[in-house]
């Protein structure tokens, strides 16, 4: 977007936010507030930040435990928070329905349904002037959310009940970031670590599938994707470990996702004689279902991405390779996870970002993976 075009969409959304102005709102009323029924929203599109909020519902919830707490969030988060104890509801917004009149209205009277009291946009390193006119669509009398302008946004100040401090950079680990605008103003919890938990049926369709692929509790699993390449680990090395823990009696479950099939052939094409027999894939399955073949397995490998949140949730014994990101901001909060960085870069061509993964040795994963301590 050019600057005129901002500064452009930034008078607009300005002006349709004092038109949409709420009752402004202290933090000690806010904390005195007895509503009946919240909207939560928070539709940023990456898994892995979505459960790295999920401390922050628990504190929205202990903050108001007779609430009726509704999430909005956006289509690739639906998995990770549908069975969530801590919602009541979860509604999908897909920025899609723009274009479907129809659907809109059908979405927007869910959005409304109840009528909420209060709406709170959960922040994120960046602003979402989506996430905010979906909070003030809710009707809700009073709307909080993150102060805009340090995103450049004047929305927050125009429309909001109540700004919380928003900080644009992750200074924290991202839990403590996702949490640090609520206990501001004293919405907070005791309890930091993340949730995600597996319905009935899709700890059902991971049962069929152990059994389709004969695999039996304890095997070991890994994930060779990830959804930014540059934190990708070559996939003949993930091949090699692999292989050495077929030598050490393990049957491996390979997970992957939509955007994984690159790496999931170079490493089908590197494991060799043992893929399809002691190496195994998983057949293409919801996050929720891989959630419940986790909780299956005797230990998980992966790189930095979201599949890695949801071990550190349920939580599983997890090696995590990290390259170019920092382990002290993402690795997940629960020990059971390890991280394994990268202390050096290889020159790489294809950018800044690149070359962290490859200077990760077979030695040094095979050795801290074989060494995570069992189930229990």
């Amino acid at each position: 977007m050019s600057a005129a075009a901002r500064a452009l969409k930034n008078r607009l959304t300005t002006l349709a936010g004092r038109a949409l102005r709420r009752e402004p709102l202290a933090p000690e009323a806010l904390l005195a507030l007895r509503p009946r029924r919240i909207v939560v929203v928070r539709q940023h599109n990456q898994m892995g930040d979505m459960v790295c909020a999920t401390p922050a519902l628990r504190a929205v919830r202990e903050t108001w435990p007779g609430a009726h707490l509704t999430l909005v969030t956006a289509p690739v988060n639906v998995q990770v928070v549908r069975h969530n104890p801590l919602l009541d509801r979860v509604l999908t917004f897909d920025r899609n329905v723009w274009r479907r009149p129809g659907a809109l209205l059908a979405f927007l009277r869910a959005l409304r349904d109840g009528r909420p009291e209060l709406a709170i946009v959960l922040a994120s390193v960046s602003f979402s002037v989506t996430s905010a006119a979906l909070a003030l669509a809710t009707g809700a009398r009073w709307v909080v959310g993150g102060d805009s302008r340090p995103f450049g946004w004047d929305l927050s100040a125009a429309a909001f009940s109540l700004q919380l401090p928003s900080q644009p950079t992750l200074d924290r680990h991202a839990v403590e970031h996702s949490l640090a605008p609520l206990e501001a103003v004293g919405i907070t919890t005791a309890d930091r670590s993340t949730l995600v938990v597996p319905s009935a049926d899709e700890r059902a369709e991971a049962d069929r599938i152990l059994a389709q692929l004969g695999l039996v509790d304890g095997f070991w699993a890994l994930h060779p994707g990830a959804g930014k390449a540059q934190n990708v680990w070559p996939a003949d090395r993930f091949a090699e470990v692999a292989r050495r823990a077929v030598g050490a009696g393990r049957r491996v479950l390979v997970l992957h996702g939509p955007a994984d099939a690159a790496a999931l052939a170079a490493l089908a094409a590197a494991v060799g004689p043992a893929w399809g027999r002691d190496v195994v894939a998983a057949p293409p399955c919801p996050v929720g279902t891989a959630a419940a073949l986790l909780l299956r397995c005797g230990r998980f490998l992966c790189n930095d991405t979201g599949i890695m949140h949801v071990a550190g949730a349920l939580p599983v014994p997890t090696l995590a390779l990290f390259g170019p990101t920092d382990p002290l901001l993402w690795k997940p909060p629960a020990p059971e996870v390890a991280a394994l960085t990268s202390v050096r870069q290889a020159p790489d061509a294809r950018g800044g970002e690149f070359g962290w993964m490859e200077t990760i040795g077979v030695d040094e994963v095979w050795a801290a993976w074989d060494a995570l301590p069992a189930r229990g």
